[in-house]
């Protein structure tokens, strides 16, 4: 999946549960996560779109052309779901449910304006 979006709120969550717990500050970081729940700032909307994707190919186009913002490990049901803070969803991509890999990749470190999540993989070594 992968769209162009205005999320409004310039911040992007890809969930593991229905009932999730959002982080409750990002602290100065770009990417913060709670054990379901993954938030990345993103490019304000005043400035454009933000291209947002959804993946489990790491051999996707463009991906070593970016930087690695975060690299965590996610709770899940069975689905994981992109949506923004007002719950309007933008992807899903099915999952083992248990715990899986979410690496995010951007082209920016601090307001991007593409945004990958790479779903599953082994762990960083």
């Amino acid at each position: 999946m992968s769209r162009l979006i205005r999320p409004p709120s310039s911040v992007l969550l890809l969930v593991g549960r229905e009932d999730f717990t959002p982080p409750t500050s990002f602290g100065g970081a770009p990417c913060v996560a709670t054990p379901d729940c993954l938030a990345v700032a993103v490019r304000d909307v005043e400035d454009g779109p933000t291209l947002a994707e959804l993946t489990d190919d790491p051999g996707a186009a463009g991906l070593q052309d970016l930087m690695t913002l975060g690299d965590v490990w996610l709770e899940s049901e069975g689905l994981l779901v992109l949506r923004d803070v007002y719950s309007r969803e933008y992807g899903t991509v099915g999952v083992e449910a248990g715990t899986v890999r979410v690496r995010v990749l951007a082209d920016d470190d601090s307001e991007p304006g593409h945004v990958v999540f790479l779903v599953g993989g082994p762990p960083q070594g």
